[in-house]
């Protein structure tokens, strides 16, 4: 298989000519260009001087020449070899409720970047849209999108990434999208296009496509790697969506086997957060066969976990579905893993519900997993998150009150007791904290065992020099000078 670099870049985007010096943020690395790096648009290598885009929030990746070959620039910064931009499916709106694009299903959170949406907002779209969206593709055939642009002159060029959930003789599906293989070569994909394997498809567009409808005028299908292959022993950093656990210990991340273990140090959540669908950035070292050593592992967002009693008239199911459980009502993502159809199909009895996911930089709630904990039990509940305030001995934690007052218990991250002034030293505001205790019915969680999940601590410095970034584009020096952040 091999690992084809591809990208599409909307005419309408805004760019500017590339300048010889400049940092530019990948996923909050700092990332040196000069005249030597070569920038990837739509699999074409641009002439030097040639626009780049200038839009945070499209995918990125950065590779760096190798240690041998490698020449600090005038800051002592090695510059960047290749930077390619991305995006993973261009086409035509096939379901509003909840979005996708040629089939796939699409998250847009406040932290998604747009332009050009009617109105300014993702809930003008309509069906026979076009769109094109950058951000990291979920197994379950969605994506989690960090930048999308509304197209107002309909492509004539499609694009579509994803995963292969199904082969029927010369049709394949990626989730509930029909691809005919009629007449098509695949390109890097063995003797056969198999189900798992990860694909990116070109194709002419197609008049009134809906979501029935088969995409039958593929021009060329590639399997590819999901995330870049870096080289064995070098550093690296990844940014994407959590597969499949593959032991209390490992998981699934793309083509990756990722290990972690007592030294990974975690931010915004810990390794109990750990689960498919949650995106993160993952830094270590490349092994060999497709392994991954975490060193760091990073949530893109805040992580949340509440549980406790909820009602029939606490769920709205469906695309857009939500759930209200302790006064937090939470929304459904597409990267949501939901076993017990608690979104799908809300429930006829009151139960105990524990949903997980994160927050955006709006405070939004999004839900990635949901599961039924038995019959509802107020006394039992239980809610994570960052603090916003701490008036001791009551805390504020995603609109809620933890009261510690009669707390039986105080735990640190790894889950060893601590004494209440140690619990309070690390409960700063944008700690993440639980308490498992009594929930009032109103807003107050009491008692139980609370717990400092992870403190406030200052970003890890650069250090050694990275093979290869994969992550959100961030923006570049005149970006910032504009006054982004």
């Amino acid at each position: 298989m091999k690992n084809r670099l591809a990208v599409l870049l909307a005419l309408l985007v805004p760019a500017v000519p590339a300048v010889a010096d400049e940092f530019i943020d990948i996923q909050g690395h700092p990332v040196w260009v000069d005249s030597s790096t070569t920038i990837v648009v739509d699999d074409e290598v641009l002439p030097p001087g040639s626009p780049i885009p200038q839009t945070p929030g499209l995918r990125a990746e950065a590779r760096f020449p190798t240690a041998s070959a490698a020449q600090p620039g005038p800051h002592g910064v090695v510059p960047a070899a290749t930077i390619v931009f991305s995006y993973a499916v261009r086409g035509s709106v096939t379901s509003t409720n909840p979005l996708r694009v040629l089939g796939q299903e699409v998250t847009v959170t406040a932290d998604t970047g747009s332009t050009g949406l009617p109105g300014g907002n993702i809930g003008n779209i309509a069906l026979g849209d076009h769109l094109d969206v950058s951000g990291y593709v979920d197994t379950n055939s969605s994506l989690l999108a960090s930048y999308i642009e509304y197209l107002p002159t309909p492509t004539p060029r499609w694009l579509l990434s994803g995963y292969v959930t199904a082969v029927n003789g010369a049709e394949i599906m990626l989730g509930p999208q029909r691809v005919s293989l009629a007449g098509v070569s695949p390109i890097d994909c063995g003797a056969s296009v198999d189900v798992g394997e990860f694909l990116e498809i070109r194709a002419d567009a197609i008049p009134n496509f809906t979501a029935g409808s088969v995409l039958d005028t593929v021009t060329r299908l590639t399997c590819v790697v999901p995330v870049p292959l870096g080289t064995p022993g070098a550093l690296g950093a990844l940014t994407g969506i959590v597969g499949t656990i593959l032991s209390n210990t490992s998981f699934q991340f793309g083509p990756y086997a990722v290990s972690y273990d007592a030294n990974t140090e975690f931010r915004f959540g810990s390794a109990d957060d750990l689960a498919p669908g949650a995106a993160a950035e993952i830094d270590g070292v490349f092994g060999p066969g497709l392994t991954f050593v975490a060193q760091g592992i990073q949530f893109d967002a805040p992580i949340i976990r509440i549980e406790g009693p909820v009602f029939p008239a606490d769920v709205v199911p469906g695309g857009n579905g939500t759930v209200h459980v302790l006064a937090n009502t939470v929304r459904r993502a597409a990267q949501l893993r939901d076993e017990d159809l608690v979104y799908a199909n809300g429930i006829n009895q009151a139960r105990q519900v524990e949903v997980r996911g994160y927050l955006d930089r709006q405070g939004n709630r999004w839900a990635t997993r949901a599961r039924l904990r038995g019959g509802p039990d107020a006394a039992d509940s239980r809610a994570v998150g960052p603090v916003d305030s701490v008036n001791r001995p009551l805390l504020s934690v995603l609109g809620l009150t933890l009261d510690t007052t009669a707390a039986v218990a105080y735990e640190d991250p790894a889950g060893n007791p601590i004494d209440a002034d140690t619990f309070f030293l690390g409960a700063l505001p944008g700690a993440i904290v639980e308490q498992n205790g009594a929930w009032d019915g109103v807003g107050t969680l009491t008692g139980g065992v609370v717990a400092l999940i992870m403190g406030v601590d200052p970003p890890p410095p650069e250090g050694p020099q990275r093979s290869l970034i994969v992550g959100r584009f961030g923006g570049g020096d005149r970006v910032f000078a504009d006054g982004f952040d």
